[in-house]
């Protein structure tokens, strides 16, 4: 995206003592200062500011519904258009990669603590990244292969493209976090090991599981859960065949990547 564009976009930004986009955004987000730091060209402030509340700045801007909430709440909507704050914080996080700004501590000092995180997701690398910032040694502990949870396995790359998902997880890397992929807790990984050397664990795998429509036939060979077939990755083949998807939401053009 071109500065030119950036610039016009955040001059729309009347920039509201009162915040209420800040207000809209699960994460509370300084919208109204980032933005203020675009307008002069202060990118890496920008960046800087969005840390405070955000470690995915690039993946936050792409996927967030901000229709629903900062941009809903923006004071622009009611007569017209709202800031579109999705494409700056995109633009903020993806400078951020290209020009290596590093993800800053905020104590310098290592604390004697040991921290288990159990998820490698959107939860658990955010978790990770904040408590190694404060001085925490951390520990990702996924059972797949590779960290990303939800970012990798449940929305498609036309949307999310994975190098920005592999670029971000690796400046969270470089706060010195370890990750222990293949590590399914239940299976090869459990609590009452991690509790003898760790001082806390951090529950962080979500709960991808389909909801049901408690229909005759759910059961039934051929029936996948959307939720599950993206996790596992492991598409049946639709080449030629008729598939009906029930549901609508953002996951379905992700499940349906092997049909014609």
């Amino acid at each position: 995206m071109e500065i030119e564009e950036i610039q016009k976009i955040a001059s729309k930004c009347l920039s509201c003592k009162t915040k209420p986009c800040r207000k809209g955004c699960p994460l509370t987000n300084d919208i109204t200062e980032f933005i203020k730091c675009i307008k002069v060209e202060n990118y890496k402030k920008a960046y800087n500011i969005l840390l405070d509340t955000t470690i995915l700045q690039p993946i936050c801007g792409r996927i967030c519904p901000h229709k629903k909430q900062c941009q809903g709440s923006c004071i622009r909507s009611i007569k017209g258009e709202a800031v579109d704050i999705g494409k700056l914080e995109t633009f903020v996080g993806d400078m951020a990669i290209e020009n290596n700004w590093p993800i800053r501590k905020i104590d310098e000092e290592r604390k004697n603590k040991k921290i288990a995180i159990i998820g490698g997701g959107p939860a658990g690398i955010t978790a990770s990244a904040y408590l190694s910032r404060r001085g925490f040694s951390v520990k990702i502990f996924e059972k797949h292969s590779n960290i990303g949870g939800l970012l990798v396995h449940g929305i498609p790359d036309f949307r999310l493209p994975r190098r920005v998902i592999k670029e971000t997880i690796k400046k969270v890397m470089e706060l010195g976090v370890e990750i222990s992929t293949n590590q399914e807790l239940g299976v090869n990984l459990q609590l009452e090991d991690l509790e003898k050397e760790y001082d806390a664990i951090l529950l962080c795998f979500g709960a991808n599981i389909s909801s049901k429509m408690n229909i005759e036939g759910e059961e039934l060979i051929g029936v996948y859960g959307g939720n599950e077939l993206l996790e596992n990755q492991n598409y049946p083949d639709f080449q030629g065949k008729t598939v009906a998807v029930i549901g609508g939401r953002k996951y379905s053009n992700g499940c349906c990547k092997n049909s014609k």
